[in-house]
């Protein structure tokens, strides 16, 4: 995942996310990197950009390493964005309606949301009953009961005490963005075998800064990891 702001083309970004759904990131290391091509996220990419005053979505169930789609956005410039690529064990929800971010209208405005990472207990959370799943995944299911409890006057705060009443999960990296704001949350589970691999990082670069999933690249400096169980706003 990759959230920025500021004023930018989205091709660094477009090229960073491919190398990382490779699993080939040159400029980073994790506990799966050994795995090589059975790493791949190859289930499903999308990505929501401001244009205007609005949120626009574009997203494919479609492997990023071979759609002519993930390329098309390399062109596009904007000041806010989130893009995710996707990998699942269970292929059968490889379906567009399962790629990330989700994007719903709520209380006025648009909501868009990704998640890195996997909760088994999807009874903790609630929805409020205007609110309904387009896809079959944890994670707008999980998008769903922010909203419900979300206080967008103090979304960052609110956001972290939110993730941090879940229980049962791998990761809950989390973006939740609107048409002003990215908040970006990290949170891992404490017994992860796999702290590098699930550490959020925020980078700043010419003219934009992000929050990913890995470092890279030459574009960006002044990688710092984003603390456990905490939110940042980034605003263009």
């Amino acid at each position: 995942m990759i959230a920025a702001v500021g004023r930018f083309e989205m091709r660094p970004l477009v090229d960073a996310l491919r190398a990382m759904a490779a699993n080939a990131n040159p400029d980073y290391d994790h506990e799966l990197r050994s795995e090589g091509s059975e790493l791949t996220h190859d289930c499903g990419w999308g990505v929501v950009f401001r244009e205007g005053d609005r949120l626009v979505r574009r997203r494919s169930a479609a492997s990023c390493l071979s759609d002519p789609g993930f390329d098309e956005l390399s062109g596009i410039r904007t000041d806010l964005a989130i893009l995710d690529v996707r990998r699942t064990p269970d292929r059968s929800t490889i379906d567009v309606l399962n790629s990330h971010p989700f994007l719903q209208k709520w209380r006025g405005e648009e909501w868009a949301f990704c998640h890195n990472g996997a909760v088994a207990d999807l009874t903790q959370f609630t929805s409020d009953s205007t609110l309904t799943l387009t896809g079959s995944v944890d994670s707008e299911v999980m998008f769903h009961h922010v909203l419900t409890l979300l206080d967008t006057g103090s979304p960052a705060q609110s956001l972290a005490e939110i993730l941090g009443r879940v229980t049962g999960f791998t990761c809950l990296n989390s973006f939740l963005a609107t048409s002003g704001r990215i908040v970006a949350h990290a949170r891992m589970s404490p017994d992860t075998p796999r702290p590098r691999y699930y550490t959020m990082w925020h980078g700043r670069g010419d003219g934009f800064s992000l929050v990913s999933s890995e470092t890279f690249g030459s574009a960006v400096d002044r990688w710092s990891a984003v603390p456990g169980g905490t939110s940042l706003v980034l605003t263009p």
